[in-house]
């Protein structure tokens, strides 16, 4: 909706959809591999991702490395994703939140995929529970 509405518009009523939506984002996605994280900002990501290499190459520590990999890997989409907005938003202007919202989209659509098949395949008489090979996790 936010790509509908005109540039002359006041971000008095530009801002508060848009807080709405990341407060949303925020609460329905905040863990990845059972790591928390936050994808509306990305401070917190880079603050984690500091302490997992630190932890890893001052202690050893391969949680640590586990950690300092993916939150490295957010904090990059995070910045190539900024990069990328603030290039295509030169050309398309503020409609370019709709190529976030479709992939967005897609992304979910394709999340909601795979969880089903994962459903399905664990109700197949030839799962085994508890020693499968790993590959769902």
């Amino acid at each position: 909706m936010i790509g509908l509405i005109p540039t002359t518009w006041s971000n008095n009523l530009v801002v508060p959809p848009l807080a709405f939506g990341m407060a949303m984002l925020n609460l329905a996605f905040d863990k990845i591999e059972g790591l928390g994280y936050n994808n509306v900002f990305s401070t917190g990501n880079l603050k984690k991702a500091v302490t997992g290499w630190c932890a890893y190459f001052l202690e050893g520590d391969r949680q640590g490395l586990t950690a300092a990999v993916n939150y490295t890997g957010l904090v990059s989409a995070f910045i190539l994703g900024a990069l990328l907005s603030a290039v295509l938003q030169r050309a398309w202007g503020t409609t370019t939140i709709w190529g976030a919202s479709v992939l967005l989209t897609i992304v979910s659509d394709l999340y909601a995929f795979l969880l089903y098949r994962r459903s399905q395949y664990t109700k197949s008489p030839f799962y085994r529970s508890g020693q499968d090979d790993g590959h769902l996790d």
